[in-house]
């Protein structure tokens, strides 16, 4: 499982990411998922790899609803170290 990071959740159809709406756009998917864990239950999930092209940009992200019917948005976590 990789390191991901938690975005946040939606209500709604509504979730900005890097100054993008991304539900103003079309979702690609990647052919990936993986295992997440919501942040209040620490209860996996399987959620899919998107990716949108906007403004110039190229965001990937994992998405997908929790039981409580929510989104819940992720990102991979970059490892900056140098070697």
């Amino acid at each position: 499982m990789k390191d991901y990071e938690f975005l946040g959740y939606s209500n709604t159809d509504r979730f900005c990411l890097d100054g993008v709406e991304l539900f103003e756009y079309k979702w690609i998917t990647l052919g990936e998922c993986d295992i997440v864990l919501e942040p209040e239950t620490k209860k996996p999930y399987s959620f899919s790899v998107y990716r949108i092209e906007a403004n110039h940009k190229t965001i990937d992200f994992l998405a997908g609803k929790f039981s409580n019917d929510k989104w819940g948005f992720y990102r991979e976590r970059k490892n900056d170290d140098q070697f």
